[in-house]
């Protein structure tokens, strides 16, 4: 599997990093706030009413960054972020 979904982190507001790659190697989309699961969700507008203005500001960022990095089937609708359970469940993982 790419790692380039850990060094790009670096492209998203600051205090969110952790709490993405805790989803991205967890899973339990289940316990984020309002705003990550709708973001993941492909919910913008409930992304929008959810954010704070770090992340409001950072939404292009975010957007750049699932479409580009995130492992295939972890965002996208709320079955998706419901069912991801983190990169440590995809057999390719770590890569060698």
């Amino acid at each position: 599997m790419n790692t380039d979904w850990i060094e790009k982190l670096d492209m998203l507001p600051v205090a969110a990093r952790g709490r993405i790659r805790r989803y991205l190697e967890e899973g339990d989309g289940a316990s984020m706030s309002t705003f990550y699961r709708a973001l993941l969700s492909n919910d913008l507008i409930g992304a929008i009413q959810g954010a704070d203005a770090e992340n409001r500001a950072g939404l292009p960022d975010f957007v750049e960054y699932l479409t580009a990095y995130a492992p295939c089937g972890s965002y996208g609708s709320a079955d998706a972020i419901q069912t991801w359970r983190g990169v440590a469940s995809i057999s390719s993982y770590p890569p060698e």
